[in-house]
């Protein structure tokens, strides 16, 4: 992987955000309506991080049915494998990150 590759990843990294998203698709597939009812916010702003992370590799999705689902891609090497790995690890334990996934867990249910 090279340097430029390197800075957008970790570019797109950087904000809050695209972390949590990164966080919530570690526990599976969701789609827009479902991100949006987790971290609250508009459609077009989660439509917009999810490109970015889609744009860096990170991210991949698929349609069924009328809806297109997202999902973490499995690293093609090691650089992105750490990258996940630090952050669904090295933040699991961070209040909003907890948050997010009891939210997921409830969404699911219902």
């Amino acid at each position: 992987m090279d340097l430029k590759k390197s800075r957008q990843i970790l570019k797109s990294l950087a904000d809050d955000n695209r972390l949590r998203i990164i966080n919530l698709l570690n526990h599976g597939l969701l789609n827009v309506a479902e991100l949006c009812q987790i971290l609250r916010l508009k459609q077009s702003n989660i439509s917009r991080h999810l490109t970015r992370l889609r744009l860096t590799g990170l991210v991949g999705d698929k349609r069924q049915g009328q809806f297109v689902y997202y999902y973490l891609i499995k690293p093609a090497n090691n650089f992105n494998k750490e990258l996940i790995s630090c952050i669904v690890n090295g933040l699991k334990d961070s209040e909003i990150f907890k948050n997010d996934v009891v939210e997921l867990k409830r969404i699911k249910r219902s």
